[in-house]
């Protein structure tokens, strides 16, 4: 391997080490009940680091490639590492009491749905939220460019019989969290639907109607209209006498 692939491939290897093995939770990701985390979601993780926004999956497998020794295991979408240094979440664990906010940044599109359903479990089984308000910004916007960031009223929810489980140092976990615990920005405005355009050559003015030459009750204005037609359509008789003429082509005898 040449000396700069090598290096390349060294750094990442310790970056995959230290969120899969050590601090998963300091990147805002949560593995599933086996340890797994999404591939898709790592990559999104690492390409926020300094110096990795190149990394894609084939860098990853990659990796796995010359790392024999067997700490990491791969799925067609999932990955863990096998020397975890991190407790994985249990159900049965005691509760925690959380701070008074939580903080959880979604896709805008589902906004109006969570307002009005509440927050469900995502793939790995969590509600995922955080005290740290800049990383539920970062972990959003990995979804969403412009993510909502909704305020979590966890204390007053674990009053109410709400269980949270921590992860790591500022992750919180839940199964559900209601809607009545969740405030954010007000909904926007619906756009009001275009109006047709509407084309006014053939607009007809509400109470007006279209008169016919021949039902115009003035007679000296009906006479004059109908001479008029009279007239175009003579001249239109003229033009196509004109060009019979000249189609028709000269007899000389």
């Amino acid at each position: 391997m040449a000396t700069n692939n090598k290096r390349r491939v060294d750094n990442l290897s310790r970056l995959m080490r230290y969120i899969l093995e050590t601090r998963p939770d300091e990147f805002g990701l949560v593995p599933d009940k086996e340890g797994y985390i999404g591939l898709k979601e790592l990559l999104k993780a690492i390409n926020e680091e300094p110096n990795m926004a190149y990394v894609r999956e084939s860098h990853i497998r990659e990796v796995l490639l010359y790392n024999r020794d067997g700490s990491f295991e791969i799925t067609e979408k999932k990955i863990r590492s096998i020397k975890r240094n991190f407790a994985l979440i249990d159900k049965d664990q005691d509760r925690v009491h959380p701070p008074k906010t939580l903080y959880k940044g979604i896709k805008r599109k589902t906004y109006p749905f969570i307002l009005k359903s509440g927050l469900l479990p995502g793939s790995n089984g969590h509600v995922v939220m955080t005290k740290d308000k800049d990383l539920a910004i970062r972990t959003a916007q990995r979804l969403d460019q412009k993510p909502i960031i909704l305020e979590i009223k966890a204390g007053v929810a674990a009053e109410n019989g709400i269980s949270f489980f921590l992860f790591g140092d500022s992750v919180y976990l839940s199964d559900k969290i209601p809607a009545q615990f969740i405030s954010g920005p007000p909904l926007p405005k619906e756009l009001p639907a275009k109006k047709e355009t509407v084309d006014k050559e053939r607009e007809i003015i509400s109470g007006s109607f279209i008169l016919q030459a021949e039902r115009d009750p003035d007679l000296k204005r009906r006479k004059n209209v109908k001479k008029r037609i009279e007239r175009k359509k003579g001249t239109k008789k003229g033009r196509k006498r004109a060009e019979i003429r000249i189609s028709r082509p000269h007899s000389f005898f």
